[in-house]
C-alpha cells in the first residue's frame, strides 16, 4: 500500500516538471525574446542571459519540487482525515448498533427481575396484613364524613326543594309549608322518600298553584341550623305550617295516602255550619264535633277566638287516624248558636254524634284546656266506637296489647281505611246498634231475645252489648300499613274479620266477601258459640300447644320480662330502690338494639332481688327527657341509689356493654343498699334458706324478750322491724 502511494507521488512530480518545462520553452521561443534581425551584441547578451536562465531554472525546479511535496503532504493529510472521519463514523454506527442489541437483551432481563420483585413484595405485604389481622384486636373502621349532597333524586326535586345544607326554608307565598326533616343515613327516611314525593305530586295535581310548598332539610349534621334547633333522635319528622304561623306535627303512618288526607284536613281545618242539616250530615260520619260561636266584626274583637280555634285544630289534627273522628266547626248565626246552647260569643261546645252535649268551654278558654278535654273524650269514644290501630311512628306502642287486655276484640283487617267510606260506615252502624242499650235509649224498640238468633243469626244485634258477657270492642287495621300483623293472621291478601276473646284466643274469623249480615252472625256466634257455614272455627287455624320440657331455659318465650318501659323517667329518680335505666335511641338505632339483649340478661340475673332493684328502659326517641338526662350519645345506662335521692352513676363509655360488665358495675357501687344486693347475689339456694331460718329464730327470740320486758321495748322493736324487712327482701 505504501509503495503504491510512493509511485503515484513520483508520477505526479514528473508530470508537473514536464508541464513546467514546456511552459518555459514556450516563453523562450516566444516573439518577445527572439528576433531574426538582432545584432551580434544582442546574440552575445542573449547567451549571457541564457546562462543565467539555466541557473534560475534549476532553482525554480527545486522550488517547484518543494511546492509539489508540500501539496502532496497536504493531500495526504486530507486523505488521512477523510479516512479517519469515515472510520470514526463507521465506529459510531457499529457501537450504536451494539448498544441497541445489548439494551434489548438487558431490558428483557430487567422486566423479569422487576416482575419477580413486585410479586415477592405483594406476597410479603399480604402475609404481614394477614398476621396483623389475626393478632390485632378487632376495631371498627371509622370513615370520615363525606360532603353533603342532595337526598332526593333529580326528578323528585321538581316538586320538593331539598335543603341538604341544613337550612329550613318555608313558602314565600301564602300557601302552606310542609317540611320533612330527614337523615341521609336513616333507613326509614330513605324508604319514606318515595312516599313523600308521591304526596307532593298528588297535592300538586289536586290543588294546582295553591298546592302546599314541599321542602326537605338534612337535620343530621351537627353543625347545621336544623340540628341545633331540634336535636332529633328519630327520623323522619314532618311539620306543616300555614301562612298564619300555625303549625302541626305529623304523627300518623308513613304512607302517602294518610299524609295526603292529613294535609287536606289542614287545608280546610274549620268547617262553617249554616243550618242544622249541615250538623246532621257531619254527625253521621264523625264522632266528636267541636263548635265555636263567632260573629264576624270589623274591627275584630280583642279576644281572637277564630285565630285560636284554627290553631287548636292544627294542634289536634296530627295525622293520627283516630284524630279524624273529630270535626271543627264554626257558627256565625246567633239563632242557630242558641239551638246549640251557645249563648255567648267565643264559647266552645263539644258534641257527640248523637248530638249530645259533652262539654262546654266559655270565653277565655285556652288551647291546652280544650285539647286535653278532646283527648279525654276521644279515648272514651275509642272504647265505645271504632279504634284505629296506629303503630306508625310510635315504636314500642302498647295500643294493641291494651286493647286485648281490656276485653274481647273484633279486628277488621282491610285496606285504605278512612272515615266515611263504605266499610267504615258499615262497621260503625253495627257498633252503634250493638251498644244501643234499652235502659240508655228510651226511644229504642224492644227486639227478640238472643236465644232465637241461633236459627237466623244475621238479624239485628240491637242491644247485644247489654245482655251478654265477654262483650266486644272494635278495631280497624289497615292491612297495607300493618302488613306484618296482617300476614300473621292471614289477612294480607283479602279483607278479614277476627274475633278474639279476653284470653287472647281466636274464637271465630271470616274472610272474603264481608257483609253486614255476616258480621252480625259472627258476633252472635262469638257470644253463643254456634256454627255457620261461612264462619270458621278457631280450631282450624290454631295449632295445638305442646307442653314445654321441664329443663327448658327459664328465659323462654312467654316469660314475663324483668324490664319495664317508662314514659316519665323523673319518677324513677324518686324511687326508694336501686334503678338501672337504659336510655335507648329507638328501634332503628343499631347500637341501642345491640344493648337490649345483655340488659335483659342482667335483669334476669337479679330477678331474685326485685325488692331491691328495678330495671327500666326509656326510649329517648319517643320521650321528652329533662335536661339532666338528655344524653348526647346513646345508648346510656344510668344507676340511681336508694340511699340518697340524686346520687347516680353512669356506665362508662369505654366499657363494652355486656351482661357481665353491667352486673359487676352495679354490684361495685358503694352504699348500704348495694351491700344488701351483693349479699343477696352471693347468697343463693341453701345459703338463703339458712339465713331465713336464722332471721326467723332471732326474730322469735326478740318477740319473747319483748313480751317479758315491755319497759325496755324500743331497741327490740327496731330489731324486729329490721328482721321483718330482711325477710321480705329475701323471701
Amino acid at each position: 500500500m505504501q509503495e503504491d502511494n510512493d509511485k503515484s507521488k513520483v508520477a505526479r512530480k514528473r508530470r508537473r516538471v514536464e508541464e513546467k518545462d514546456s511552459e518555459e520553452e514556450d516563453s523562450v521561443f516566444s516573439s518577445d525574446n527572439y528576433s531574426v534581425d538582432s545584432s551580434a551584441e544582442g546574440s552575445i547578451e542573449y547567451n549571457e542571459e541564457d546562462g543565467e536562465t539555466d541557473e534560475n531554472i534549476s532553482e525554480k525546479l527545486e522550488e517547484v519540487e518543494a511546492v509539489i511535496e508540500y501539496e502532496d503532504i497536504a493531500e495526504e493529510n486530507v486523505l488521512k482525515e477523510t479516512k479517519t472521519k469515515e472510520s470514526a463514523n463507521e465506529d459510531i454506527i457499529d457501537r450504536a448498533l451494539r448498544y441497541k442489541d445489548a439494551d434489548r437483551e438487558g431490558f428483557g432481563k430487567d422486566i423479569g427481575i422487576l416482575i419477580c420483585a413486585t410479586t415477592a413484595l405483594a406476597v410479603m405485604i399480604y402475609l404481614i396484613l394477614t398476621l396483623l389481622g389475626l393478632t390485632a384486636p378487632a376495631r371498627p373502621l371509622v370513615v370520615s364524613k363525606g360532603a353533603t349532597k342532595p337526598f332526593f333524586l333529580p326528578n323528585q326535586r321538581r316538586y320538593i326543594e331539598d335543603s341538604y345544607d341544613g337550612s329550613i326554608r318555608l313558602s314565600t307565598n301564602l300557601t302552606m309549608s310542609v317540611v320533612l326533616l330527614y337523615s341521609p343515613y336513616s333507613i326509614k327516611a330513605k324508604w319514606f322518600r318515595e312516599e313523600y314525593y308521591n304526596t307532593a305530586k298528588a297535592m300538586k295535581k289536586l290543588h294546582g298553584d295553591w298546592s302546599p310548598y314541599f321542602g326537605a332539610t338534612n337535620c343530621f349534621d351537627t353543625n347545621s341550623y336544623c340540628r341545633r334547633k331540634y336535636n332529633l333522635k328519630k327520623y323522619p319528622a314532618i311539620m306543616a305550617q300555614n301562612s298564619g304561623l300555625m303549625g302541626s306535627v305529623y304523627n300518623g303512618p308513613l304512607n302517602a295516602v294518610y299524609m295526603t288526607r292529613w294535609l287536606n284536613r289542614l287545608q280546610n281545618a274549620v268547617f262553617r255550619l249554616h243550618s242544622p242539616e249541615d250538623l246532621t250530615n257531619i254527625a253521621r260520619t264523625y264522632d266528636l264535633i267541636v263548635i265555636l260561636y263567632h260573629e264576624v266584626r270589623t274591627p275584630p274583637t280583642g279576644f281572637q277566638s277564630a285565630h285560636n280555634f284554627t290553631k287548636l285544630a292544627y294542634h289536634y289534627l296530627d295525622g293520627d287516624p283516630n284524630s279524624e273522628r273529630t270535626m271543627f266547626c264554626v257558627v256565625n248565626d246567633a239563632k242557630f248558636a242558641a239551638q246549640l246552647q251557645l249563648h255567648n260569643e267565643h264559647d266552645v261546645v263539644i258534641v257527640s254524634s248523637e248530638l249530645k252535649l259533652l262539654g262546654t268551654h266559655y270565653k277565655g278558654w285556652t288551647i291546652d284546656s280544650v285539647v286535653n278535654d278532646l283527648y279525654r273524650k276521644s279515648k272514651e269514644m275509642m272504647k265505645n266506637r271504632i279504634e284505629f290501630l296506629n303503630l306508625g311512628k310510635r315504636f314500642h306502642s302498647t295500643q294493641l296489647v291494651e286493647k286485648f287486655q281490656q276485653s274481647s276484640v273484633l279486628l277488621f283487617f282491610t285496606k285504605n281505611i278512612r272515615y266515611g267510606n263504605e266499610r267504615h260506615q258499615m262497621l260503625r252502624d253495627i257498633v252503634l246498634e250493638y251498644r244501643n242499650c234499652p235502659m240508655q235509649d228510651l226511644l229504642s224498640i224492644e227486639v227478640e231475645s238472643s236465644h232465637k238468633f241461633v236459627n237466623n243469626c244475621s238479624i239485628s244485634v240491637q242491644g247485644a252489648f247489654c245482655n251478654v258477657n265477654n262483650t266486644l270492642s272494635f278495631m280497624m287495621i289497615d292491612s297495607e300499613v300493618e302488613n306484618v300483623l296482617a300476614a300473621k293472621y292471614g289477612a294480607d291478601i283479602e279483607d278479614m274479620i277476627v274475633a278474639i276473646n279476653s284470653k287472647q284466643e281466636i274464637t271465630r274469623y271470616m274472610r272474603g266477601n264481608i257483609t253486614r249480615e255476616k258480621i252480625n252472625c259472627l258476633i252472635h256466634q262469638h257470644h253463643n258459640v254456634a256454627d255457620n257455614e261461612f264462619i270458621t272455627e278457631s280450631t282450624s287455624i290454631i295449632m295445638p300447644t305442646s307442653e314445654p320440657s321441664e329443663d327448658i331455659h327459664c328465659d323462654a318465650v312467654g316469660e314475663p320480662s324483668m324490664v319495664k318501659f317508662v314514659d316519665n323517667p323523673s319518677e324513677l329518680l324518686k324511687s326508694r330502690k336501686i334503678n338501672v335505666i337504659l336510655f335507648s335511641g329507638g328501634i332503628w338505632h343499631s347500637a341501642s338494639s345491640s344493648a337490649i339483649a345483655p340488659f335483659h340478661l342482667v335483669a334476669n340475673h337479679f330477678k331474685e332481688s326485685r325488692n331491691l332493684i328495678d330495671f327500666s328502659m326509656v326510649d329517648a326517641s319517643e320521650t321528652n327527657l329533662p335536661y339532666n338526662l338528655d344524653f348526647e350519645k346513646l345508648p346510656k345506662i344510668l344507676i340511681t341509689s336508694a340511699d340518697s335521692v340524686g346520687l347516680s352513676w353512669t356506665y362508662p363509655e369505654e366499657f363494652m356493654i355486656n351482661h357481665t360488665n353491667i352486673a359487676r358495675f352495679v354490684l361495685s357501687r358503694p352504699g348500704k343498699i348495694f351491700g344488701r344486693l351483693r349479699w343477696m347475689d352471693s347468697c343463693q339456694g341453701a345459703c338463703r334458706k339458712r339465713a331465713q331460718w336464722q332471721m326467723r329464730r332471732k326474730r322469735l327470740q326478740l318477740k319473747r324478750q319483748l313480751s317479758r320486758n315491755v319497759a325496755n321495748s324500743m331497741r327490740p322493736r327496731i330489731q324486729i322491724g329490721y328482721y321483718d324487712r330482711m325477710l321480705r327482701m329475701i323471701s
